[in-house]
């Protein structure tokens, strides 16, 4: 049984993946680390990747959201196998302008409320494309779980992130309804009508039929 390592995004945990199907896979989620002060992106993935052990050439990873973005900078280094990226960006091009820093800046301060309250979980819920009250509670409590100065570091690195090399091999899907990162800037590989940014989870039906085929 081959290994899939599982990246979460910002403001997520492994918990965003329980409906994606990935039976026949051995699944190693890739909880994240906490950053070590002024640490750089790249020193960032590397310590991540000898944590858990992820082999330099034929592993199959994905990521969403801004862990796609940390799998496109091992990619530059690592031979994967098959990578794919979820509601994520493979380079900075595929980032918003003004307009998204502006959003990730205002998500820096609303992420530490969300728990609390309600106003910052309802632009919050919006961001992210959560929608039932089931998404909203997972949200809200994945967010009351993550560490803040984790938050602070991963956001100043996606709106100083400077990568221009798109990975090998990869399958990127991405939601036509994506708040953060709208799709008009992305080249993606399949486009999932009313998807959001939080779409692994709750479109992960959807998500799980070309994510197994592609690995197959």
């Amino acid at each position: 049984m081959e290994n899939i390592y599982l990246f979460s995004g910002l403001g997520a945990d492994r918990r965003v993946f329980a409906n994606l199907d990935l039976t026949g896979f051995q699944v190693i989620y890739v909880d994240w680390l906490k950053p070590r002060p002024a640490e750089a992106l790249e020193s960032y993935v590397f310590r991540l990747a000898e944590h858990y052990q992820i082999p330099k050439q034929g592993a199959n990873v994905l990521g969403v959201s801004f862990g796609g973005m940390c799998i496109a900078e091992l990619a530059k280094y690592y031979d994967f196998k098959k990578t794919i990226l979820i509601s994520s960006a493979k380079t900075k091009d595929e980032l918003p302008k003004l307009l998204g820093i502006s959003k990730l800046l205002s998500l820096h301060k609303l992420l530490p409320d969300a728990a609390t309250s309600s106003t910052s979980l309802k632009v919050l819920s919006w961001l992210f494309g959560a929608k039932s009250d089931e998404d909203k509670n997972l949200l809200q409590a994945i967010l009351k779980d993550t560490d803040p100065d984790f938050q602070r570091w991963a956001v100043d690195k996606i709106v100083h992130w400077e990568n221009t090399q798109t990975p090998a091999n990869c399958l990127h899907i991405h939601g036509d309804k994506d708040h953060l990162l709208p799709i008009q800037y992305v080249d993606y590989s399949i486009r999932i009508k009313g998807g959001g940014h939080f779409m692994v989870w709750n479109k992960a039906a959807e998500l799980s039929f070309p994510i197994r085929n592609f690995l197959l």
